[in-house]
């Protein structure tokens, strides 16, 4: 992954928005704040809950359509971090891996 700045700091998630999943109803984040700018989410990536020792962490993969954002939730001390932002807007691509110049495999 290109340009991904590590945070590690703790936010705040002030808007939610729920989704049906089979029987259950999950939680996502719709909005952050983070060093006085608010980041609305477009869109959800994968969402999936991990443990760390005896604590359930769940993950949250977000993007705003300009950046990704990488999103921790502890359910045991009710708080949410900042992991990553990674920037979808990266330089131009170098010439020597652009789809016109690559061959495949049969092709002469």
């Amino acid at each position: 992954m290109e340009n991904v700045v590590e945070i590690n700091k703790n936010i705040n998630v002030v808007a939610y928005y729920f989704k049906n999943v089979g029987k259950r109803l999950n939680c996502f984040p719709k909005k952050m704040e983070y060093e006085g700018k608010s980041v609305v989410f477009t869109e959800q990536g994968l969402r999936h809950p991990t443990r760390q020792g005896r604590r359930m962490i769940h993950i949250f993969d977000m993007t705003d359509g300009n950046a990704d954002y990488r999103l921790e939730f502890d359910a045991e001390q009710l708080s949410w971090k900042l992991v990553y932002i990674a920037d979808q807007n990266y330089g131009p691509m170098d010439e020597k891996f652009s789809a016109s110049t690559l061959t495949f495999a049969g092709q002469a």
